[in-house]
């Protein structure tokens, strides 16, 4: 399905969704220039994105390896407490960061 076609049909659901008058507009705006097919990348492209870069060198793969092994699984909460965490959460919600 292409991309116009399938924000058109969600467009009233879309626009419900979005808090603020200035979203709805940049939504609407930003429709219009929606592709209406959607184009198979080329087999270098695919290739390129595949790739690794060369951010995940083999020392760094190593250590998130070690790191994830010896990572203390997190205790499972009680019923009670996780009754207790959520409602705490409600109370005094997270700033956002």
């Amino acid at each position: 399905m292409a991309i116009k076609q399938s924000l058109e049909e969600n467009k009233d659901f879309i626009l419900e969704s979005l808090p603020k008058e200035e979203l709805k507009d940049q939504f609407l705006k930003e429709m219009e220039k929606a592709p209406t097919e959607v184009v198979k990348p080329s087999l270098e492209e695919q290739i390129k994105e595949a790739e690794v870069s060369e951010f995940a060198t083999a020392d760094r793969y190593e250590g998130i390896k070690k790191a994830l092994e010896n990572q203390k699984p997190t205790p499972k909460l009680s019923v009670d407490e996780e009754k207790a965490a959520i409602e705490e959460g409600l109370k005094n919600p997270p700033k956002p960061a």
